[in-house]
């Protein structure tokens, strides 16, 4: 995919990273993808590293293309692996919380331009051990933002107090602005997160694109969602701040765009800058 001055390419994906079956076939192919597809920005979420893993030495990072967010990263760290294999990245990473026990679960953003400036936001109410992070980056095409929000119906951490700090921070932000990730909010349910994102100002990017596919991204039942009655939906978004054009939304990673490496497929976006 040629890339044009005027043109941006968002890629967005809940990685899994080590929960899979054949994990290291599932880091090829993201790369294989990222390789191909060329997108400038690429937000990830899930991106896990072994609670106790060793450091990564800071020669090695710094080969990789790192920038810190303030996090400590390991040498398994998923981000780290993917941008050694893509090698003309710039990424950061930043620790939210242990997933699945062992895992220290972050999010990440990988571009290719370089990175001018990192922010990170707490989304979380205080004292909440699931912690949500919002992870941004600036470059000279402007800022990106990669976040994993939780549940609408989340008791102790609701969907509505972290999208007040995550709009706030997201706001204070330079323009252009770009909000991916996974928002566990689907996107055909009315009255709860989509909606409450849409009524704030955002504008999604698969509805207003001109070419577009099902948009469907959890085919079925996964970890949070075994209770939902819907064979497939959107739970996975690319959201501009500001008004624009967005020439085509693909779904990748479905096992006909590239094949499936998560529990979650991605989102491609082609922005008209």
């Amino acid at each position: 995919m040629a890339q044009s001055k005027d043109k941006l390419t968002l890629l967005t994906l809940n990685t899994h990273s080590w929960q899979e079956a054949d994990n290291a076939s599932c880091l090829f192919t993201v790369a294989a993808a990222i390789k191909k597809e060329m997108p400038d920005v690429v937000a990830l979420q899930e991106v896990n590293q072994k609670e106790n893993a060793p450091a990564a030495g800071a020669e090695r990072l710094e080969a990789s293309g790192f920038v810190s967010a303030g996090s400590a990263i390991g040498d398994d760290n998923w981000a780290l692996l993917l941008a050694e294999k893509l090698g003309d990245y710039h990424w950061t990473w930043v620790f939210a919380h242990l997933g699945y026990r062992t895992w220290a679960e972050g999010v990440a953003i990988l571009t290719r331009a370089p990175v001018l400036e990192v922010r990170v936001g707490d989304i979380s109410l205080p004292g909440i051990r699931l912690r949500r992070k919002a992870l941004a980056v600036r470059t000279e095409k402007g800022w990106y933002v990669t976040v994993h929000t939780g549940w609408w119906e989340d008791q102790q951490d609701p969907f509505v107090d972290q999208w007040e700090k995550l709009d706030r921070f997201a706001r204070e932000l330079g323009r252009p602005c770009y909000l991916m990730g996974d928002f566990n909010n689907p996107a055909h349910v009315r009255g709860q997160g989509y909606d409450l994102i849409l009524k704030a100002g955002w504008q999604d990017c698969y509805a207003r694109a001109e070419s577009r596919d099902s948009g469907v991204t959890v085919p079925g039942q996964i970890d949070g969602w075994r209770q939902t009655e819907v064979d497939g939906f959107r739970l996975d978004d690319c959201f501009a701040a500001q008004p624009g054009r967005t020439l085509r939304s693909r779904v990748i990673f479905n096992g006909s765009f590239y094949p499936v490496v998560s529990d979650h497929f991605g989102v491609l976006t082609e922005e008209v800058l």
